[in-house]
């Protein structure tokens, strides 16, 4: 029995959030949802969901009209979005137009997360578990083994979409201040 493209896409919407134009794997199905883009913005409408499609971000994302379905995160999950959504920002901005991918290594991010002075240190084990969801979304990939400090990881631009829509120089002010708030926090890892 073949699964109906459609069926399949819709699908995989429905559980990662995020469909990515820039990414290989998912080319293909993004590009199908751009051909047949009301065909899609039907099969969600009755069940509660809205489709947006971020052409400049290359970006298929599927919004539930309710509020619900969202993914909760640990504080300290939330704190490395928040990292990567900042260092994409920064890395964003640095480069040049035609270049869509964005990559950062351990050692920024373990240089963002030391500048908060948490009382959680970071180490392989703690990024491993933080990504864990993050990844699982859209937003990261992995690309190396989370082994050294000059270990990659490629960061969507649905990092961007993970929170509240705002432009790249106001996310970057708005990002910076999140994260203080979390700075010398003592409380414990839900939150």
């Amino acid at each position: 029995m073949s699964v109906d493209i459609k069926e399949e896409i819709a699908n995989y919407l429905l559980n990662n959030c995020f469909l990515m134009g820039n990414v290989d794997t998912t080319r293909e199905k993004y590009y199908y949802v751009i051909n047949h883009e009301e065909s899609f913005r039907q099969i969600f409408l009755p069940i509660g969901y809205t489709l947006v499609i971020h052409r400049n971000l290359r970006v298929v994302q599927l919004i539930n009209n309710h509020g619900t379905g969202r993914v909760v995160l640990k504080k300290y999950e939330s704190i490395i979005l928040l990292i990567f959504r900042l260092l994409y920002v920064e890395k964003r901005e640095s480069l040049s137009t035609s270049e869509d991918r964005v990559f950062v290594t351990v050692e920024e991010i373990k240089n963002e997360y030391e500048k908060l002075s948490l009382p959680r240190k970071f180490d392989k084990v703690f990024l491993e578990e933080s990504v864990r969801n993050i990844k699982k979304y859209n937003l990261i990939q992995v690309v190396d083994r989370l082994l050294e400090m000059d270990a990659k990881i490629q960061i969507y631009p649905s990092v961007m979409l993970a929170m509240p829509d705002t432009n790249i120089s106001k996310a970057y002010e708005e990002t910076a201040k999140l994260l203080a708030q979390y700075e010398n926090s003592e409380e414990g890892d839900e939150g």
